[in-house]
């Protein structure tokens, strides 16, 4: 019992309950990797080779990108709902505003939070959008924020034109109890929540009482919408804390080349590594109760599990990695 609290315990700081982070480290579509796709082309969004790199922030694997007139959205699962707080944090680089309406005002939004209807992938209230638009002087942009819908609703911009083919830091909060939104663009790595660079309470439509998920939205056509947009380093939680540390505490990846797919599944699941040798194979629900154990060489059956969210953990020549799983 006590090395599993230990573990569980270990696990928490990037897989915790409340608490989720992706850094890309494996190669192909997001949907195979734990992500959901809840509308437009399953398989679009995809990874691009190498990290995006800022000052103080510790990257590892890849990177996603948002490509201008694709339509898939994503959504990553937070592992268990958070309420009161929420807030997220990701790297963006924009290489050019290729797809961004060159006169638009409110731009468009590519990234929210949500949550998942009782059944089905569909995510429909989404809350904490930021957006993005092309700024006052060619090839910038301008970053806002939105609490959600309802009455006159408009997102809130910075002012600032940021340059193209920069790696910026922003951190995301929305607060339920008064929907509100506030969006921090560049804070202090591992530093203490100050003032934010904008907030919006715009949005009239009550706030959900829980959040679960962490969405990445393509949105309009190749000359007007999201446009192209890096994306590395996302995590959701509960506290500034998280999502601004320099790096986690646990590496998720430390097993090279590893690939967990399909993800969600209901039957087999698929666990590749460069190394391709026998793999211990420990599964844990939320609460860390161990559901399931096993060697393998890259196949485990788990029809046997019921459904929700469970963490995999995978040690391989004496190396470990966790990952989310879930079970549909």
């Amino acid at each position: 019992m006590k090395k599993l609290l230990m573990l569980v315990v270990g696990l928490m700081t990037t897989i915790s309950f409340g608490q989720g982070s992706d850094a890309f480290a494996y190669s192909g579509a997001l949907s195979t990797n734990g992500w959901l796709t809840h509308s437009g082309t399953a398989g679009q969004m995809t990874t691009l080779n190498g990290s995006l790199t800022y000052n103080g922030l510790s990257s590892n694997g890849n990177q996603t990108q948002i490509v201008a007139g694709n339509s898939e959205d994503v959504n990553l699962s937070s592992a268990s709902p958070i309420t009161g707080v929420a807030y997220y944090s990701t790297l963006i680089n924009l290489p050019n505003v290729t797809g961004q309406a060159a006169n638009s005002t409110t731009g468009n939004y590519f990234l929210m939070l949500g949550t998942l209807p009782s059944t089905g992938n569909a995510l429909t209230i989404f809350s904490g959008r930021v957006y993005v638009r092309v700024g006052s002087v060619p090839d910038t942009f301008n970053l806002g924020i939105l609490n959600g819908a309802g009455g006159t609703a408009a997102p809130t911009f910075s002012t600032t034109d940021y340059n193209i083919n920069t790696t910026y830091f922003i951190v995301v909060k929305f607060d339920i109890a008064t929907n509100t939104a506030s969006l921090w663009i560049n804070p202090s790595i591992g530093g203490t929540e100050g003032t934010a660079t904008v907030t919006n309470a715009t949005g009239t439509t009550a706030a959900p009482t829980q959040f679960e998920r962490l969405a990445i939205r393509q949105a309009g056509t190749a000359t007007s919408g999201t446009g192209n947009i890096q994306i590395d380093e996302v995590r959701i939680g509960t506290t500034w804390e998280y999502v601004t540390a320099s790096v986690l505490s646990n590496n998720q990846n430390q097993i090279s080349g590893l690939q967990v797919y399909p993800n969600p599944t209901k039957n087999i699941l698929n666990i590749t590594t460069d190394l391709n040798s026998t793999k211990n194979v420990e599964i844990y629900d939320m609460v860390g109760k161990k559901v399931l154990v096993e060697n393998t060489q890259c196949q485990l059956d788990v029809s046997s599990l019921v459904t929700g969210m469970y963490i995999v953990k995978i040690t391989e020549d004496g190396k470990t990695s966790t990952k989310r799983l879930a079970i549909n």
